[in-house]
């Protein structure tokens, strides 16, 4: 240094006239060397080249490659060094080399070298980015060993069209729809996209792009776009529930395809985009639904059915004579696990027949019919009509006609004459019945059948209103005592004289059922006849508190009833324990016997030991309440040791 000096000779003041010296001192020789693409004689600019004294971690020297991958280092002294290169993107094959520098310039003791080159590209559908796309490398000029971070495992279901090149690796695109070849060596490419979903295989253009790598990274050009599709889904009646048969699917109120057996259908070129999607089959019903559909998703969610129709129909086959015909009757249909304000009304069409949308649950369906017709005579059954809705429609609800069959038996002290029973409506139009029996025998059974209800005056007797005749009342209804079938109403009849019942006399009737009545017993005197009427005015409920270990377990009712106290039962005793005294006092009862029995048979005999089953739970605690008709009861459960659920049950007592 200096490299070059600049001297101006004028003869007077010049260094040269002056006898002065010019000076260079010299600072080292340069390095030269060279990186290299792979299989190639000209290599990448951007490479970071570092010179570093042999053995050191510290570099002396760094610079960039130009193009054709040249590098050099200056004023280098002589000495032995080493040479690493480097790149954040590109994996290098040789990052190492020496040099020795002696008495000149020194090359580099062999190219460094880069082993690939990181290709992208992107694949898109409709502007959205597409994840799953599958890109295959070929190459007839490139080996797959040479190729670093692809799949080469071959792709299931994919068939070249084109033998001269060799299968190389695949990539998949991202979420952004981007894809990579990791490192791919400089050379001559195809990759040709396969894109294929659970049920199909899609349309990528281009269908085939060849690119060169030369000594650079390469972003493939053009983007690739998936072009229509195919998507398939299923219909079905629950969300783990059977397929729909013959269900109509409509996409965007234009394209419409019918599901097969298994509820399954198809939907035809479809290209990215949301779309609002119906299903409709009758007796079932369907949200329309609004999804975003792409190529990867080709199979969409199941369409689930979220009702279904309770349909039904009313039979008549007799009208009172003041009903001509099937009026428009409302019918209601409310959940049992809910209040009376999910009650959900619709109306009968002239057949009689309606139809109610219901989702999974209990219901119980009832008419109403008008009370004009009610005092005509016209009734149903049942009054109730409990539904069950799972997963499918529900056709057979079915309210027929009540009909009566009035039926007695006359008595005679001798052999019964002619004899005529007469049935008529009491306070109402209708039509007068008559019925003559046979003479000959003692007793004389009739029947009225199809009898509408209401009240009746009835006569027997002779004929023509003789002397022998006698005339009663009877209501046709359905029953006042509503219990329980296992424990139905028994009334017991008991004579205040010595008269039969077939005879005149006056009776106590006292009913014994689940209900409590206005009065424990009922006075009948025959000779006032009247029609004898039991209403009842408290209801028995029983309930049951489930524990695993034998707990204080307090019962507490609340009445919706302000007159009515609440009442506290307990701390109250399990099922177990009164079957376990139960059974201390028969064995206790038993000993008694037996020794009783020794004594006085004075013998001796071994002892019979007899043991008590062990309390094991779960332990019942029952409890009991007698509720008036509508009273709405609040039951809590408590304990000083664990918690109830659910902690309350209310209930309402209709009677």
């Amino acid at each position: 240094e200096p490299t070059s000096v600049d001297i101006h000779v004028d003869g007077i003041n010049d260094i040269c006239t002056k006898g002065g010296d010019i000076n260079f001192v010299f600072t080292g020789f340069s390095v030269n060397g060279k990186v290299l693409s792979k299989g190639q004689t000209l290599g990448p600019a951007g490479v970071q080249v570092v010179l570093r004294n042999a053995g050191s971690d510290i570099n002396i020297q760094a610079t960039i490659t130009q193009p054709g991958g040249k590098f050099a280092f200056f004023k280098v002294l002589p000495g032995e060094y080493e040479i690493f290169a480097s790149h954040p993107t590109w994996m290098l094959k040789e990052p190492r080399t020496v040099v020795r520098v002696t008495s000149s310039n020194a090359y580099a003791a062999s190219p460094l070298v880069v082993a690939g080159y990181n290709v992208s590209g992107s694949v898109r559908s409709d502007g959205e980015p597409m994840k799953g796309v599958m890109f295959l490398l070929f190459s007839s000029s490139v080996s797959k060993e040479d190729v670093v971070g692809c799949n080469i495992s071959p792709v299931d279901g994919f068939q070249s069209r084109d033998e001269s090149l060799s299968y190389l690796c695949n990539v998949v695109s991202k979420e952004d729809g981007s894809f990579s070849f990791l490192s791919l060596p400089s050379g001559k490419y195809t990759v040709i996209p396969f894109y294929r979903g659970e049920r199909i295989t899609f349309d990528v253009a281009p269908s085939r792009l060849d690119f060169l790598v030369e000594h650079d990274s390469l972003q493939i050009e053009p983007v690739f776009h998936v072009m229509g599709f195919s998507v398939t889904g299923r219909v079905l009646n629950g969300p783990e529930g059977e397929g729909v048969a013959d269900a109509t699917v409509t996409l965007n109120n234009q394209i419409k395809v019918k599901t097969k057996a298994d509820g399954s259908f198809r939907l035809e070129n479809i290209t990215t985009g949301t779309y609002t999607i119906h299903a409709r089959k009758e007796h079932l019903f369907f949200d329309t639904i609004t999804v975003k559909i792409a190529p990867n998703t080709p199979q969409l969610a199941n369409i689930i059915a979220t009702g279904f129709s309770v349909c039904g129909r009313i039979s008549v086959t007799r009208f009172p004579d003041t009903v001509k015909q099937i009026s428009k009757y409302k019918v209601t249909m409310i959940p049992e696990d809910k209040d009376k304000a999910a009650l959900v009304t619709t109306e009968t069409d002239p057949h009689g027949a309606f139809c109610f949308k219901a989702k999974s649950g209990t219901y119980n369906v009832q008419v109403i019919i008008p009370e004009a017709e009610t005092r005509a005579g016209l009734a149903l059954k049942p009054k109730m009509f409990p539904v069950t809705v799972t997963d499918r429609p529900v056709m057979d609800v079915t309210f027929s006609q009540f009909l009566a069959s009035v039926s007695g038996k006359i008595s005679c002290l001798d052999a019964c004459g002619e004899l005529a029973v007469t049935l008529q409506p009491a306070g109402r139009a209708g039509e007068r019945r008559s019925l003559q029996l046979a003479a000959g025998r003692d007793a004389a059974p009739f029947a009225f059948e199809a009898v509408l209800p209401g009240r009746y005056k009835g006569r027997t007797g002779e004929p023509l209103g003789g002397p022998g005749s006698a005339a009663w009342e009877v209501a046709v209804s359905t029953p006042l005592l509503s219990c329980d079938l296992e424990n139905s109403a028994d009334l017991n009849f008991f004579s205040r004289s010595f008269f039969a019942l077939v005879f005149v006399g006056v009776y106590e009737v006292t009913p014994r059922s689940c209900h409590q009545f206005e009065h424990e017993y009922y006075t009948y005197d025959t000779s006032s006849p009247s029609i004898l009427t039991l209403t009842a005015v408290r209801h028995h409920v029983l309930g049951t508190v489930v524990t695993d270990k034998l707990l204080d377990v307090t019962v507490t009712i609340k009445s919706s009833i302000d007159s009515e106290p609440a009442l506290v039962l307990g701390p109250l005793r399990s099922v177990q324990e009164l079957r376990r005294e139960q059974q201390l006092a028969e064995i206790e009862s038993r000993r008694q016997e037996r020794e009783k029995k020794a004594q006085e048979e004075e013998g001796t005999k071994p002892p019979v030991q007899e043991m008590v089953e062990e309390l094991q739970g779960p332990f019942l605690y029952e409890f009991s309440y007698w509720a008036r008709s509508g009273e709405k009861i609040t039951v809590t459960p408590s304990s000083k040791e664990l918690l109830f659920y659910p902690p309350y049950v209310e209930a309402v007592v209709s009677g």
